[in-house]
């Protein structure tokens, strides 16, 4: 009896372990989800999750009173497009004493005088992030290597690959971390309103760490030690300490939302500009709002700028008229549960002989014939000698290869093309064309033939790899693996032309 006694009350003591009285004091802190599930969120980790309290972007931001929180989380991957038509809330609570935690990349520029994150050019082995010389930076990065944030099993460029131009404050802000070119990587501003941003270019100093067992586990905590400190001053100082520029300060600040060519579904692409996607095809591309999504369509030079003819946030999808594409695409990493009302929309589509091609997991039932089982992910096998990712091609008879195929997508590249890591995987239909499977014969990339149109399937994500910058084979995998969609749904002359056309010229 006693002994389980022990037992529940070292278990509850454990649970109850990281409290953080001295913030909860002003309110708990908001951490803003936009694609996480709540159990998957950092804001459930054993470590925050007595002080962060998770809230649904989409569903639960819009009302809810930031009054009762003391600070503001935005994380690297939020949907910054949908965050951006609230933007006066958050500067409502700035101006109110709060603070904001930042560790999105901005690009729609929605905190005071920022100009958004710019991925440095130098090359990922090269570049090294390095502790600015400052009294928050010593509480924030106490006890943290700098090696352990510059790597992750000795890879490099997992925790920062890009920095902030700062040239528009008027004013000076405090350096947390810059890079070895002397660019600000993150920044702490305590004038633009009366309460405290602190802002880094996607590094995220609450999650990252959280996966190894290394020094950079500490940020987060520490992070919190500093808040602590920070608010008590924003007490003590009061609301009056700041000079009265705010009118001015506010539209300098928040003018650069307007700018022109900030908001990149807008953008009007011309596929004459471009030859890795045909001439005669129409598609459309539905995607999120987070910073890989936009920066999908800018890094490479804009390679990829002008592929699609159509851009579309995934929540305006009800306005969309699928019917005008040949083709769409649906990005990895999307809110799965916004999707599930399109559903049907989805098959309407395919019924009529439009194609689907889907990158990524699919965890919620948005496309038809979907069977999905999750994977813990192995980012790691390639840092091993000899080891590899088991990947076998599959050709129209079914013959199965370990790097090419007599034709279909891998006739056209080797299969050591598509492995980086992948999620999961999937079961298809009976009728459907396996084009690529693992050990287990679970496909990873499949062609279900049920409806007029196809619908292409694949658990990788290189689009993805593509807006983070991270990930170089996704390249070649993306062009080829687009090309050989658009030759298949060519060749196959099933393409319903009616009242497409008019969206390539």
């Amino acid at each position: 009896m006693s002994s389980k006694c022990g037992y529940s009350c070292s278990k509850n003591n454990l649970e109850n372990l990281y409290y953080y009285k001295e913030i909860e004091s002003f309110g708990k802190i908001a951490y803003l989800e936009s694609g996480s599930l709540k159990e998957q969120s950092v804001s459930t980790h054993f470590l925050y999750k007595h002080i962060l309290q998770y809230v649904d972007l989409y569903n639960e931001f819009h009302s809810l009173d930031l009054s009762e929180f003391c600070a503001v989380v935005l994380p690297m991957g939020i949907d910054e497009y949908y965050l951006s038509r609230f933007k006066d809330k958050i500067l409502s609570f700035l101006e109110s004493g709060g603070v904001v935690l930042s560790f999105m990349s901005d690009f729609m520029r929605i905190l005071p005088y920022s100009k958004g994150y710019i991925q440095s050019q130098i090359p990922i082995r090269d570049r090294v992030v390095k502790f600015a010389k400052s009294e928050s930076a010593a509480i924030i990065f106490d006890g943290v290597r700098e090696y352990d944030v510059n790597h992750r099993r000795g890879v490099k460029g997992f925790f920062n690959r890009g920095f902030f131009d700062m040239s528009a404050f008027p004013h000076k802000v405090e350096y947390l971390l810059v890079d070895c070119r002397g660019e600000c990587v993150g920044y702490i501003d305590r004038e633009s309103t009366q309460g405290v941003i602190l802002s880094t270019a996607n590094a995220d100093l609450l999650s990252f760490g959280l996966m190894d067992n290394t020094t950079a586990r500490r940020m987060g905590l520490n992070l919190l030690r500093w808040l602590g400190y920070e608010l008590e001053r924003i007490k003590q100082d009061g609301l009056t300490h700041k000079t009265d520029k705010r009118g001015e300060q506010k539209s300098k600040a928040w003018q650069n939302a307007c700018d022109m060519g900030l908001n990149y579904l807008d953008f009007v692409p011309n596929k004459h500009t471009q030859s890795l996607s045909s001439h005669k095809l129409a598609n459309a591309i539905i995607t999120g709002g987070s910073s890989f999504h936009r920066y999908f369509f800018t890094n490479k030079n804009e390679k990829y700028a002008h592929f699609f003819s159509k851009r579309c946030h995934f929540l305006d999808l009800q306005s969309l008229n699928l019917e005008a594409f040949d083709y769409i695409v649906l990005s990895s990493r999307m809110d799965a549960h916004s999707l599930v009302r399109y559903k049907q929309k989805f098959i309407s589509y395919l019924e009529s002989g439009g194609h689907i091609v889907s990158f990524g997991e699919i965890t919620q039932d948005y496309l038809p014939n979907i069977r999905w089982r999750d994977y813990p992910v192995n980012f790691w096998w390639w840092l091993i000698p000899n080891a590899d990712m088991p990947l076998y091609a599959l050709d129209s008879d079914g013959n199965k290869a370990e790097d090419s195929t007599k034709d279909g997508l891998f006739s056209k590249m080797a299969v050591k093309s598509a492995k980086w890591h992948y999620h999961g995987a999937f079961y298809p239909p009976k009728t459907a064309q396996n084009i690529l499977v693992n050990e287990l014969d679970e496909s990873i990339i499949y062609k279900d033939t049920t409806f007029k149109g196809n619908l292409y399937v694949t658990s990788l994500d290189p689009e993805f790899h593509l807006g983070q910058g991270f990930m170089p084979t996704t390249e070649y995998f993306f062009d080829t693996f687009m090309q050989w969609v658009e030759s298949d749904i060519l060749e196959n002359d099933i393409v319903c032309a009616k009242g497409r056309q008019q969206c390539v010229s």
